[in-house]
């Protein structure tokens, strides 16, 4: 009998010191113990109360401030139904005028022998932590807004930018300026749709970059090609998601592969066609494969001698991506970019 004592004892002095609520009830719902957390919480501990007085006796509601029916509240479920019921949340109006976001959860208490013989509620303070929450929600919201209100502008002014340029290419007498001030369009336009492909993208930054690519290629042969429809060929099979930061040197590289087949390779051909894909090789790097079905390259033909501002840019983004530029000829000229 003593050792019975000492446990019971033992426990109470347990329960009474958690940091976390605990209201036990008997079998029939009726409040048997509140420990002082719990107390704290509701500002009042009050024992016999029974499923149909929680809420009065207890100053319970929904998070939004309306009546919280007693047989929907955590603890009646599991004294009723016998379930378990976690994590939900209510308010809780003190005595004192002060309010509580509680979260808790409710399960039944079975015997040895399983039947049911009461329930207990576990519960602690979110009040803060839900505060917090809303406020990152909204400065986030705020964040968004803003965010969208740049990337207008930063739309408009790159817009605007090519239009300048266009404007000073119409008006140059120099066929060698037209030609500058049209590359640098075309180069424009390519952060300008990398811009613009971030701009639809929720959350980390991210874009799947065969299709990014293959909308870029179309907008680039429409654009530089007056007499001659050229055909892009996406081959990819499994498109990769990259970070913005690896995206725009690919598209430009691509923009100045592009560039340079529209300019050199298509002059007899027929059916000019640019074909591209991505692919894993044996070290488990990305392989991005560039081909036209043009002329091919020159004889002798090295990046690194080439005096060609398209093929310098290709180098440098190259560097920049830490990536390995590999090129043949094959039905055309080919260029692999892996990194």
């Amino acid at each position: 009998m003593s050792n019975d004592l000492e446990r019971k004892t033992l426990l109470t002095a347990a329960l009474s010191q958690l940091t976390e609520g605990v209201i036990i009830t008997d079998n029939a719902g009726a409040i048997l113990y509140v420990n002082a957390a719990a107390e704290r919480l509701h500002g009042v501990a009050k024992f016999g109360v029974t499923p149909e007085g929680y809420s009065d006796t207890f100053h319970l509601f929904r998070e939004d401030g309306s009546p919280y029916p007693f047989e929907e509240l955590p603890l009646s479920r599991a004294v009723r139904d016998g379930v378990t019921v976690l994590e939900e949340r209510w308010l809780i109006r003190r005595p004192d005028g002060t309010e509580v976001v509680a979260e808790g959860s409710a399960t039944p208490v079975m015997s040895a022998d399983g039947q049911k013989i009461g329930a207990v509620l576990t519960l602690r303070d979110r009040t803060l932590a839900i505060a917090d929450e809303r406020a990152l929600q909204s400065a986030l919201e705020v964040q968004k807004m803003l965010l969208s209100e740049v990337n207008h502008r930063v739309a408009n002014n790159l817009s605007l930018l090519v239009s300048l340029l266009n404007y000073q290419a119409r008006r140059s007498k120099s066929n060698e300026t037209r030609e500058l001030l049209s590359q640098t369009q075309s180069r424009i336009r390519v952060m300008s749709t990398v811009h613009a492909a971030l701009y639809r993208v929720e959350g980390e930054g991210k874009v799947a970059l065969a299709g990014y690519l293959e909308t870029m290629l179309d907008k680039i042969t429409a654009t530089l090609t007056d007499s001659i429809e050229v055909r892009v060929v996406n081959d990819t099979t499994q498109d990769r998601v990259l970070p913005v930061g690896d995206v725009i040197p690919l598209a430009l590289a691509i923009n100045e592969l592009a560039t340079n087949s529209l300019k050199y390779a298509f002059k007899d051909v027929t059916e000019p066609t640019i074909t591209f894909s991505l692919n894993t090789d044996d070290a488990g790097k990305t392989v991005l494969v560039y081909r036209d079905n043009g002329g091919g390259l020159p004889d002798g033909f090295t990046l690194k001698d080439s005096d060609g501002l398209g093929m310098t840019i290709l180098q440098t983004l190259g560097t920049q991506l830490n990536a390995k530029i590999d090129y043949y000829n094959d039905k055309g000229a080919v260029f692999e970019i892996s990194f």
